[in-house]
């Protein structure tokens, strides 16, 4: 599980870094090397489940979701929530390298 480490508490669409660690990106990566947790490089599913992590957070499944690739090695992954905003979600390889699994490296909640 890729759980979130921030609070959603910031009302003005100002970036919320994951504190996730080193250590812990380390493990996900040897996890997935031994063949477990394949989904830790679909972008899709890595923002979902970090999604379904942060409380009180839904997703608007009638509205369009995007996965943006961006030309620094991210992912700009953007989901519509059921109150009308949008959360907004940058992935990253660990080391901001280009291989690897995805995470979150930080998101934010913005208004449409």
């Amino acid at each position: 599980m890729l759980a979130a480490c921030g609070s959603t508490k910031n009302g003005d669409g100002s970036w919320i870094e994951n504190d996730i660690t080193e250590s812990q990106l380390s493990s996900l990566q040897s996890e997935y090397d031994a063949g477990h947790r394949a989904g830790l490089n679909d972008p899709v599913q890595v923002s979902r489940e970090f999604i379904s992590s942060l409380q009180g957070i839904e997703v608007d499944e009638s509205g369009e979701s995007v996965i943006e690739e961006r030309s620094d090695h991210t992912q700009l992954a953007v989901f519509p929530l059921t109150n009308g905003k949008s959360i907004e979600l940058e992935l990253a390889h660990p080391g901001d390298g280009e291989k690897g699994i995805l995470y979150v490296k930080r998101y934010r909640i913005v208004t449409k």
